[in-house]
């Protein structure tokens, strides 16, 4: 498949053009975005048990405030699969994917024993896959002059993570006339850019059939060293509850 577009969302939106509203209804009487269905990929029940709540550390806490991340691959060929095959092999591969990074299939929750935000991890979590399908031209979103940034945000998966619990990942698939679109929607406070492409590069992989291509991520929160962590991490989450409060 030839990828033709990779970009965080955030950008675009900055960077977009304005269009007139003629043009910007003309664009929507064009292209459209209907979701067919959504169901939930599993980690496999083969996979190791969920490890317990994991706290954010302080150097997390502070993006439990920010917006999500949102993320979207284009692909185009003439040659590609029949959709269906293609959601099959994104779903069995991200299943396999989430056996090693489990945490991304749970929730972010808030402990009210302690005053910790913590992914919490069990054996029924799965992700929210969300098919969907598109009637407009995809060298219109891939294009570099322009870009019709309406149809991009529904190409990632809505979900509300302003409030806790919340799911920590979405995904979506978009099926083109001749291409496919695949959207991530990440929580900022559980994985940074670097930490999202990780995952995305593992699944690739997967989807690919190179099991082993990626180095299975850490969870371990004892090899963050930082004195007085935890209670700095608590202290940003109470500024934090008091500020959506006034709000």
């Amino acid at each position: 498949y030839v990828l033709v577009f990779v970009h965080w969302l955030g950008s675009i939106r900055r960077r977009a053009p304005v269009l007139s509203a003629h043009h910007c209804l003309l664009r929507r009487a064009m292209s459209s975005v209907r979701v067919i269905h959504a169901s939930y990929v599993n980690v496999p029940a083969t996979a190791a048990p969920p490890p317990g709540p994991i706290k954010l550390t302080a150097m997390e806490a502070p993006w439990v405030v920010l917006p999500e991340l949102q993320h979207v691959l284009l692909y185009e060929g003439q040659d590609m699969p029949p959709f269906d095959d293609i959601l099959l092999s994104l779903r069995s591969s991200l299943a396999a994917t989430l056996g090693s990074f489990a945490p991304l299939a749970g929730k972010l929750v808030h402990l009210e024993d302690t005053g910790d935000v913590a992914i919490a991890c069990s054996t029924s979590d799965g992700v929210r896959f969300v098919v969907a399908e598109c009637d407009g031209d995809m060298r219109h979103l891939a294009g570099d002059e322009e870009h019709d940034v309406r149809v991009l945000e529904r190409l990632v998966p809505g979900v509300d993570m302003g409030e806790l619990p919340t799911p920590v990942l979405a995904v979506q698939a978009t099926r083109f006339e001749g291409g496919v679109a695949v959207g991530v929607t990440v929580h900022h406070g559980v994985a940074d850019g670097r930490s999202l492409w990780t995952f995305v590069e593992a699944w690739a992989a997967a989807c690919r059939g190179e099991a082993h291509a990626v180095t299975a991520p850490s969870f371990d929160r004892s090899l963050v060293k930082l004195p007085g962590g935890e209670e700095l991490a608590r202290s940003l989450l109470r500024k934090w509850q008091c500020w959506r409060r006034r709000s």
